[in-house]
């Protein structure tokens, strides 16, 4: 089992090992020194302590490993699922609505790439696009900064912790890949605000908005964005829920064979909900 070092951290606090790559992992992985700081995993899921995925989909690590996970706290995560299988859990398991809201939300934005997946707290950011299939990830709400090396590669800091910062390089990006990064540093800012004007506004709870030190909480990064008083995390759920009955629809008429009956499906539908009255 890795050893707890850098406050909690259990990564490799030799400056040697603060930088780091695919490439890099292909190269030290069998090194003795960073043998206690591995550590293999079934089961991972993904949760506020990654810090970043890389993925080894067709070219698996040691013959087995589809990905390679730096964890806070568990430190070096060797996982033979696919960093794909691993993003679906997370959006399953913990994101209200899944995916279909993130993408509902990205179009709300006139965003048509997927390249973030966020909460407001929480951001992760792919290398290609989440919709293509593995790709390599970081988690934006644990850097501090970033920066380019040429269109198609860029460099993430972690915020520093115990005087100690790592570097994540990614290579083989999507073109122009930080003008992603600023896009989904926008994209995390509205729907922040967005889920903050809901609990303010709406229910009454009093939002504690903390600072960090995190790409998430640099202002310098957030784009001027419209008014938000005509956006609603309800509307956005309603317009998910009637897409998801649409679909539905369309999926009885194809099976039967009978085209009215998706008109039929959304009539009924219509006449089953319920207003919003208490009786």
């Amino acid at each position: 089992m890795p050893e707890t070092t850098n406050q909690g951290w259990r990564l490799p606090t030799a400056k040697k090992y603060s930088n780091w790559s695919k490439a890099k992992l292909q190269e030290w992985i069998n090194s003795p020194e960073l043998s206690k700081y591995l550590v293999e995993a079934v089961d991972y899921q993904i949760d506020g302590n990654t810090l970043a995925i890389y993925q080894f989909q067709k070219e698996p690590l040691l013959g087995k490993y589809k990905s390679v996970i730096f964890d806070c706290q568990r430190g070096i995560v060797l996982c033979k699922s696919s960093s794909r299988s691993l993003i679906n859990a997370f959006a399953q398991n913990n994101l209200l609505g899944g995916l279909e809201f993130q993408r509902e939300f990205a179009n709300r934005l006139e965003q048509k790439a997927r390249y973030v997946i966020a909460t407001g707290k929480r951001a992760y950011f792919s290398m290609h696009g989440y919709t293509t299939g593995d790709t390599d990830w970081v988690a934006l709400h644990q850097m501090a900064n970033f920066h380019s090396l040429g269109k198609s590669a860029i460099v993430f800091d972690t915020v520093m912790c115990n005087q100690l910062t790592y570097t994540f390089a990614f290579t083989d990006c999507t073109r122009y890949i930080s003008a992603q990064v600023y896009r989904g540093l926008y994209y995390n800012h509205v729907l922040y605000k967005l889920g903050s004007n809901h609990l303010e506004a709406s229910l009454g709870w009093q939002v504690r908005h903390t600072r960090g030190k995190s790409l998430l909480d640099q202002r310098a990064y957030f784009h001027p964005h419209p008014a938000l008083t005509k956006l609603t995390l309800r509307d956005i759920y309603q317009d998910i829920l009637d897409k998801s009955h649409a679909r539905y629809g369309r999926y009885l008429a194809s099976l039967l064979e009978q085209p009215l009956v998706q008109d039929d499906h959304h009539t009924v539908y219509i006449l089953s909900r319920r207003p919003n009255t208490l009786f």
